[in-house]
């Protein structure tokens, strides 16, 4: 057998929106041969001169008037321009105004030399080469350096008028990365990913492209425009890079480098290094709006410090009102309240974000100023406890006179009065456009320093762009926590941001919808634990987002992390600093060790923290317990030694760990030997602190260092060079004698903490045999002490650890608090406080051991080979999973597969996965112990072929003809070949109509029909096929005739059109009948199903989307966060999310409704007053009645008004059953005001009927007006959702 070596599974992975399509590229792309250039819409272009315009641009001139401009930002960077409109080169359109370059994006070019003869036109720099082929105008450039090829157009440039298109040579070891916040990928060799905010956030979507990538060939693009694109590495076609974007011209810069830190570094010089993020910005963060819900007495709602529970209503439910300061008489429900919960369960907080601008505002005077001093209250208290606090918005940072105070928002004010530091964007207030953002954050970028006394910002955003890294970090959206799934892609998601240019990245702790499982709680408090941002996104979920919500044990190991995160504060710090001038926080681990192993996704689902972490999250159940006690498999260690963090056992690497024990408290943690961390002492936000002493923990082998690097963490002035640098090593020799040295500190800042303590953590196994100190060449007298309480209390002393309880901050009286968690022992040292600006601290360790105990390894005996299989039922298309024998004194088995090794395997089997269908593989097996190994025993499997793949499950259908008993039409949709669908026996059938339910949107690719094994009757021969969205509104897709035989009919859809509904009319088939054994509906390969309803696009219909449309009730197409996310709500698409909309999904939940054929929807609502004419400040009290109501499950509509002339007060209910309230009263883009009254049922609810008052709604007159409001988008629904407009 032939062994596959690449198991990597070639699968592209688009989310597919509602309204969305693919854009094909031509038949003649399609068959584009590598060697010939392809064949355009336009001719062939030829080069007729060049010449150099000035000292850093060449113009080339072409046939047909065209100009191809070539612009250097350096001996690496150029720019290619051309726009055969006659277009000059240009800054890309941005409405509102946005930047991408920086002020200063050039650099010297040193050389620039042109020559041209016969066949091509060179252009030569100190650092690259570019060829022109005279003849078609292909293009070739070459690294000087290493003088090699790195980028080659394979075709002329593809002109279209709203698409350009850039084809270039993909190389067979070639990978690619970049692309921004390309959810749940990160390597993209064989895929295509979208340029394009889908503000879709789960796996599959994009929600902060980013126009850059990079290839390991040594060049970096970057697409200098606005506008959406696509790009594919070598899915259409293997061999072909294939790039567009949505722009008549060309505008790209290419960058030419020998790595991935110069490529990131070289996109910083155009759009701008990351920033530096403010120090408390490493800390958790707790959102939500403290001045909008209403807290009404619940048993099942949440317990507060009265003792009561409380359900929580966006919504006027008659409940407590919340507020910023507790100035309600509500302290429990404000925002302080909050900063005390915390410092109550003592868990680390550093800021906090009060409002969401979704109807919160911050205050509830009624003006601006008094707002903005109730904001300022809220700050002086948060920044007493420690916190800073900020705000989250959908509306304009500046403020606007027809807006109510409530919705106001004054930046500077914010900034300059109240003390905001930290502005998050939502996605309404981004908008539709990327120049949107990228303005912004650029203006708070610019205002918070001034106003804020150069204050640093920290702003996160939603929707990034390039550039966006200058001025702030971004979240990947709105998800659902509480399942695996959320963990999961978000590890590739932060990987690849990273290797996009974005190191500062962040998600929602257990997501912002959701949650209620404590195992998966505490598992992602551990992951983000080493990451840049945690953020606690409170008031959507399925419980309270603070760490403590779930109850123990979860409360005590979140606290545990919390407080770890804190320590490591100086190792973040230090990093976050590289981050700045290149190499990622979070690092893909080819960044560090670059191999075939680690380029492409095989090491996905791990990553290192810095150069000294490795860290591999539980992001699925593998053999559970019910605790949570776990296991986790695939975790890749690097050449080297590796040891387990919370252990100390210690692992050899150029290898893969399996069967790795993660009890619930674990997060799997391994440290590079020879790691240097610096620390500090467990804090809850950086006022506590202890700048007096600064800590190392070490892991000493042969040669080792690391820069830390310090600034006041609140500033700019680190930009200017203020900041402080201390260079430690550490080196063993031969005779394992440890010299750790830390120079001196070099910089200064504003706060700088010249004279300190030092302290050393040494990690060992035995107690050395002599420990000394010298300050300088001053020696330090050091004493033993026998108790950490003496080592805590004294100077110049040493403590031997025998066994570090790492079980410090459980919950007193927990049970988690009674384990005893230890670690290797540590030898403990510390010196008095001195300059550590002058002379060097150096620390000497005679007899040095740290040789753990090898915990795998235990039996001794003869081994005797494992005989291994993979069975049929073991084997898949993508996956196989080896089983064998259990050897007698075998201690562990390893496999070798694909040039790896899998190790520690305590199991009988083990499940490999991301396989190529139908390939055979190839492995080999041996047992372990502590004596040595079996023999190797050699098997081998071929995967299955996966011809269903993208067929689509879960069809419903009917037909207009009559089904026979036991045959009827879910036979053709159950996937058995083996049984058969039959219209009625005895009836004549034709013609009828066969409707399919795809229950899911997609892409339709085609539909196989397998007729009856003999083709007997009911074999179908002729008819047409169509397709829909709403089963009411059909389109054409094609007529059909096949031939009688028992051969799967094919039927294909024409330019993929999206839909949800397709019919088959049939006009002929055998016997009058119709009979088959399935059907399968095909999506187009690699796209996404969307499911109407979900929303939140987590493929599930629950009650986090009805939350989701709570909020977005009566938003409209136009308005800024109409387009992505919403759009895809908007199920009708009438260009509004009504009542409609919610109740395709509010009739699924709660056990879904009961219907019969006689529920269809009838009557009307009529509005009427007591009078016409009103006084200012009077009230306006509007009479909704319902006429002739029959089987209103659901109703909305629309009364504009001019927020001049009124004031929505609230909704008085009357007589609306158990409808769910869901009015709001909107503000639109356009600066429109409308009252959007909405009312559902959920679930199973008694309609409304007959002739009644429903509800009144109420206004105030803010000045004499004659009332003249009118209903539009009228709409009731009923439990079929059937509708009546009025």
């Amino acid at each position: 057998m032939n062994c596959i070596i690449d198991s990597q599974k070639s699968k592209v992975v688009l989310l597919v929106f509602l309204l969305s399509f693919l854009l094909p590229f031509s038949s003649a792309q399609a068959g584009q041969q590598l060697e010939n250039p392809e064949k355009t819409t336009q001719q062939s272009t030829s080069i007729l001169g060049a010449k150099k315009i000035n000292p850093t641009t060449v113009e080339i001139s072409l046939s047909g008037n065209q100009i191809l401009t070539l612009d250097f930002y350096g001996d690496n960077i150029f720019r290619a321009f051309q726009d055969n409109e006659g277009g000059i080169i240009r800054e890309p359109q941005a409405i509102p105004a946005a930047q991408i370059l920086v002020e200063q994006p050039r650099k010297k070019v040193t050389k620039l030399d042109l020559s041209i003869n016969n066949e091509q036109i060179l252009i030569t720099t100190a650092k690259i080469k570019i060829e022109l082929n005279k003849q078609n105008s292909l293009l070739k450039i070459t690294d000087l350096t290493s003088n090699r090829i790195t980028v080659e157009t394979i075709s002329p440039i593809q002109f279209e008028p709203r698409k350009t298109t850039l084809t270039l040579k993909e190389n067979p070891q070639e990978y690619f990365y970049g692309g921004g916040v390309q959810n749940g990928r990160f390597s993209h060799k064989g895929k295509v990913i979208s340029i394009e905010n889908q503000n879709s956030w789960t796996d599959g979507g994009v929600a902060s492209p980013t126009p850059f990538y990079w290839s390991t060939n040594g060049y970096g693009i970057m697409w200098y425009t606005f506008k959406k694109g696509k790009y594919d590495f070598g899915s259409e076609k293997e061999g072909v890079v294939k790039l567009f974007h949505e722009t008549n011209y060309l505008d790209v810069f290419f960058m030419i480098n020998n790595d991935a830190i110069a490529l990131l570094n070289d996109f910083y010089q155009l759009t701008g290094n990351p920033v530096l993020l403010p120090k408390f910005g490493f800390y958790q963060g707790h959102l939500n709006a403290y001045n909008r819900d209403y807290w009404k007495e619940d048993e099942k709602g949440i317990l507060f410090e009265d003792g009561k529970r409380y359900k929580e209503s966006q919504k006027d439910n008659g409940g407590i009102k919340e507020s910023l300061n507790g100035e309600k008489n509500n302290y429990q429900f404000s925002a302080r309240a909050v900063i005390d919960r915390y410092k109550k369960h003592d868990m680390p907080l550093g800021w906090l974000l009060p409002n969401d601008g979704y109807g919160a505002g911050y205050g509830q005077t009624e003006t601006l100023d008094g707002n903005i001093q109730n904001l300022k209250k809220l700050g002086d208290y948060a920044r007493q406890q420690g916190v800073e606090i900020g705000l989250w918005t959908q509306s304009d940072l500046h403020p606007k006179p027809e807006i109510s105070a409530l919705l106001q928002r004054d930046i500077v004010k914010e900034v300059r009065d109240a003390g905001v530091r930290i502005l998050k964007t939502d996605v309404a207030w981004v908008g539709a456009g990327y120049s949107f953002g990228l303005n912004g954050v650029a203006d708070v970028g610019h205002i918070m320093p001034y106003y804020g006394n150069d204050s640093r910002p920290f702003i996160i955003s939603l929707d990034g762009w390039a550039g966006t890294q200058r001025y702030a970090g971004i979240w990947s959206g709105d998800q659902t926590g509480g399942v695996w799934e959320y963990i999961r892609f978000h590890i590739p998601t932060y990987i690849g941001s990273g290797l996009s240019g974005q190191p500062n990245i962040t998600s929602d702790m257990d997501g912002i919808f959701g949650g209620k499982n404590p195992v998966i709680n505490t598992r992602d408090f551990q992951w983000k634990t080493f990451t840049p941002m945690q953020l606690n996104m409170d008031g959507w979920g399925a419980n309270e987002k603070y760490p403590h919500a779930l109850g123990e044990p979860a409360t005590s190991i979140n606290r545990w992390y919390l407080k770890l995160k804190s320590e490591i504060m100086p190792y973040t710090y230090s990093i976050a600093k590289q981050a700045v001038d290149g190499m990622p926080m979070i690092r893909a681990m080819f960044l560090e060790y670059p191999n075939k192993y680690t380029f492409g996704k095989a090491t996905q689902y791990q990553f290192l923290y810095g150069p000294y972490f490795l860290i591999a999250p539980i992001y699925q159940t593998t053999q559970a317990d019910e605790k949570g006690n776990d296991i986790r498999n695939g975790i890749y260690l690097p050449e080297g030694t590796w040891i387990d963090y919370f252990t100390g056992n210690k692992y050899a690497g150029n290898c893969i760990l399996n069967n790795f024990s993660a009890p619930l408290w674990k997060l799997p943690v391994f440290v590079k030997n020879g790691a240097i961390i610096p620390l500090t002492n467990p804090n809850n936000n950086i006022s506590e602190i202890n700048k007096n002493i600064r800590i190392y923990e070490l892991y000493p082998s042969g040669h080792s260092s690391f820069t830390e690097y310090d600034d006041d963490g609140t500033t700019q002035a680190y930009l200017t060079g203020q900041g402080a640098s201390t260079f430690i090593e550490s080196d063993v020799d031969s005779k394992n004698n440890v010299t750790i040295t830390i120079h001196p500190a070099k910089g200064d800042f504003n706060g700088f903490v010249k004279n300190k303590e030092t302290e050393f953590r040494i990690n060992v196994t035995t107690h050395p045999k002599k420990v000394t100190a010298k300050i300088g060449k001053n020696k330090v007298k050091l004493m033993q002490v026998n108790t950490k309480e003496d080592f805590r209390k004294l100077q110049n002393v040493f403590f031997y650890d025998a066994a570090p309880n790492l079980n410090q901050f459980a919950t007193p009286g927990s049970d988690f608090a009674k384990e005893i968690i230890t670690k290797n022992p540590q030898l403990l040292v510390r010196l008095a406080s001195s300059d550590i600006t002058t002379e060097p601290t150096i620390l000497n360790i005679e007899g040095f051991v740290f040789e753990p105990t090898d915990q795998y390894r235990i039996n001794t005996g003869h081994l005797s080979a494992p005989k291994a299989l993979i069975t049929e039922e073991n084997t898949e298309a993508y996956t196989l999973k080896p089983t064998w024998n259990k050897i007698e004194n075998a201690d562990f088995y390893e496999i070798a597969f694909n040039d790896m090794l899998y190790t520690t395997i305590q199991n009988t089997e083990l499940l490999f996965e991301d396989l190529k269908a139908e390939t055979p593989y190839c492995f080999k097996i041996r047992a372990a112990n502590k004596d040595g190994y079996s023999d190797w025993t050699e098997f081998s499997a071929t995967t299955k072929s996966n011809p269903l793949e993208f067929a689509l499950p879960e069809i419903i259908s009917e037909t207009s003809a009559e089904n026979q008993g036991g045959q009827r039409i879910n036979k053709l949709f159950d996937y058995d070949e083996n049984n058969t669908w039959h219209t009625k026996y005895g009836v004549n059938s034709v013609p009828f109509t066969l409707t399919m339910d795809l229950k899911t949107i997609n892409e339709l690719d085609k539909f196989h029909y397998l007729p009856r094994i003999d083709a007997g009757n009911g074999t179908i021969l002729k008819g047409s096929v169509s397709y829909s969205m709403d089963k009411e509104n059909w389109t054409e897709a094609g007529n059909f005739e096949w031939a009688r035989n028992n051969e799967t009919k094919i039927f294909s859809f024409t330019n993929h059109p999206t839909a949800r509904y397709i019919r088959l009319n049939i006009t002929s088939a055998l016997g009058g009948y119709g009979s088959g054994r399935e059907l399968y509906v095909f999506k187009v390969p690699g796209t996404e199903s969307y499911r109407p309803g979900d929303i939140n696009n987590d493929r599930l219909i629950d009650m986090n989307d009805f939350t989701s449309y709570m909020n977005y009730t009566g938003l409209r197409y136009g308005d800024a966060d109409f387009e992505g996310y919403v759009s895809n709500g908007d199920i009708n698409r009438n260009g509004l999310i009504d009542a409609y909309d919610i109740s395709v999904v509010a009739t699924q939940l709660k056990g879904g409704v009961q219907t019969t054929k006689d529920d269809k929807v009838a009557g009307t609502i009529k509005l009427s007053t007591t009078k016409q004419n009103y006084n200012k400040d009077e009230l306006i009290e509007v009479q909704a009645k319902g006429s002739n109501l029959h089987a209103v499950n659901a109703l909305s509509f629309a009364i504009p008004y001019n927020q001049q002339d009124y004031e929505f007060v609230g909704v008085q209910l009357q007589n609306m059953k158990e409808m769910e309230n869901l009015t709001n009263d909107r503000l639109h883009s356009n600066g429109q005001k409308a009252l959007y009254p909405t009312f559902v049922n959920l679930g199973n609810k008694e309609t409304l009927e007959g002739n009644t008052n429903l509800f009144i709604l109420k206004f105030k007159a803010k000045r004499k007006v004659r009332f003249n409001l009118k209903v539009l988008d009228g709409i009731l629904v009923d439990k079929n959702l059937h509708t009546y407009k009025f």
